[in-house]
């Protein structure tokens, strides 16, 4: 086999062509205990990112039911948030539950972060009421709602737990990436390349 000089020089002058990132892996960190945790669990390990499970309830957290979970946090969001050492900027937040005793905390938690994705479940009545409950009540700024994504997800017509986790990993996926997640097909120039619209 013959390996190209100029490749083993811009090898040698920088560095290992092969070396691994420095950064730590994005972070997946889910509220509630349900089969769609799982299912996101599982499809976040195949994308190479770290998966964590948080329910106060700590029977409903066992490694059967979330066997591909990096990490099962029994607590309550503020006490799992300081387990995870806190959130940063590789770090998405979904709200799984529907319950506002739940979901609320880790919201205002998560928005007021500078977590890369937060977003939550629910139907579109009751991300308008959530949205005015987080203002109202637990003093969020609108700029800040407006960091919310929910109905969590892109429109797949999703009907199973593996499926709906699909379109909430695509939505993270797009979002982070400064995308609309629409289909290439339709869309215009390089679809490498960020569009600015």
């Amino acid at each position: 086999m013959t390996v190209d000089p100029e490749w083993v020089s811009g090898s040698e002058l920088h560095g290992p062509a092969f070396e691994a990132p420095a950064d730590p892996p994005p972070r997946l960190v889910l509220f509630g205990a349900v089969e769609l945790a799982a299912a996101l669990s599982r499809l976040a390990g195949a994308l190479g990112w770290r998966s964590y499970v948080v329910d106060p309830r700590e029977r409903y957290l066992t490694h059967v039911r979330f066997p591909d979970a990096d990490g099962l946090i029994a607590a309550w969001p503020e006490e799992a948030f300081a387990r995870l050492g806190g959130i940063d900027a590789s770090t998405a937040v979904a709200v799984l539950t529907h319950d506002p005793v739940l979901d609320d905390p880790a919201l205002v938690i998560a928005l007021r972060s500078p977590a890369m994705f937060v977003g939550g479940m629910g139907s579109r009545r009751n991300q308008q009421r959530r949205r005015a409950r987080l203002m109202e009540e637990h003093g969020l700024t609108a700029e800040e709602v407006g960091r919310l994504s929910g109905p969590i997800g892109l429109d797949l017509g999703a009907r199973t737990a593996h499926e709906t986790a699909l379109s909430i990993l695509g939505e993270i996926v797009a979002v982070t990436r400064g995308r609309e997640g629409g289909r290439l097909g339709l869309g215009e120039g390089s679809i490498r390349e960020a569009r600015t619209a």
